[in-house]
């Protein structure tokens, strides 16, 4: 969904109200993903939407509008993030999905030293994934740590899919390479 102008009058032909209804559902899932707190996540939702009603007559109609949220989105989640002070580990909820264990429920069994090998082995990742290059470390962040799908990637970064898949796989191949260093 994508502003466009009334004939040579250069007025938007969607308004705010059917841009809030079209994207506030899928600007709160997003949140969610990220935040995993309602509250913050309506929250999250509220500013967005308030940054765009605040701006919306200055919003470049050729731009795609879908971009221009969920950028916006992902950056208030992440002033929300570093308000928390929230500090991921494996054992965040944010860190539990397809290819990663969930290390909290490993953990209750292990004996102290296992556990704090498990510790430092996550930790050890993160640091890992905030050394990679700008580019791939993005990737990498959206989609193995805030769990997104390709697709969500693609609409987010504004990008061809060929590009995250590209940025995944250097990605991944750089951390194997700086783990097996390190």
């Amino acid at each position: 969904m994508d502003m466009q102008h009334a004939a040579g009058r250069g007025i938007p032909v969607i308004s705010y109200e059917q841009m809030f209804e079209h994207y506030k559902d899928r600007i709160f899932s997003f949140a969610w993903k990220i935040l995993r707190s309602k509250m913050d996540s309506e929250e999250a939702v509220q500013e967005t939407f308030l940054k765009l009603y605040v701006n919306f007559e200055r919003l470049d109609p050729a731009g795609s509008v879908s971009s221009l949220i969920f950028t916006t989105a992902k950056n208030i989640c992440i002033d929300i993030l570093r308000k928390r002070k929230t500090k991921l580990s494996l054992s965040h909820p944010m860190m539990k999905h397809e290819g990663w264990e969930d290390q909290a429920g490993a953990l209750e069994g292990m004996h102290p030293e296992e556990a704090l090998l498990v510790k430092e082995a996550s930790e050890s990742l993160l640091v890992a994934i905030r050394k990679l290059p700008k580019a791939y470390r993005l990737m990498v962040y959206q989609r193995y740590v805030l769990d997104l799908s390709m697709e969500e990637i693609v609409e987010i970064n504004n990008v061809k899919m060929n590009t995250v898949k590209s940025r995944l796989k250097r990605g991944r191949d750089m951390l194997k390479k700086s783990l097996e260093k390190g």
